[in-house]
């Protein structure tokens, strides 16, 4: 059974071992990563976010302080745009300083899985190309969003 520590208590430690070119294993809680991630099952190890691309799984820390581990679908305008492989909902307007690390690798159960697999490329191409162009731009979905609404009135 693992001990359940809270991420603020612990990110010192993780921002350490990371900054010293290392990894750390974390398992998330929740879950807005499925299929990818099972809760009390699964962990990601945690690596430094030198590069970020669209289809990193990242870990924020949102303006509430609350820590999140969700996918990047598309960069725009200096903002990142997330959401949880399990989810509908995008968030937008995450700033880049707002990134504390990435994915590097996970376990489903205690088998390890690399990025790099042509399996895990295509469902992490799969997770991003789900959102359309519309969704993942904030301006235009509103004024999408403002048409419907005229044309339903």
């Amino acid at each position: 059974m693992h001990e359940t520590v809270a991420l603020a208590d612990l990110y010192p430690l993780i921002a350490d071992v990371i900054a010293e070119g290392g990894s750390f294993r974390l398992y998330p809680r929740g879950k807005s990563m499925e299929p990818m991630l099972h809760e009390g099952r699964d962990s990601v190890l945690l690596g430094a976010a030198d590069t970020i691309e669209v289809g990193d799984v990242l870990l924020y820390r949102r303006e509430n302080g609350a820590f999140v581990l969700h996918r990047l679908i598309e960069r725009r305008d200096g903002t990142l745009t997330m959401c949880g492989d399990n989810q509908r909902e995008l968030e937008h307007g995450i700033a880049e300083h707002q990134v504390l690390a990435k994915v590097v690798g996970y376990y489903a159960g205690e088998e390890y899985r690399a990025l790099n697999t042509e399996m895990y490329q295509k469902y992490m191409r799969e997770c991003v190309r789900r959102f359309p162009f519309y969704r993942r731009n904030p301006k235009l979905l509103a004024l999408l969003r403002k048409v419907k609404h005229t044309i339903v009135k």
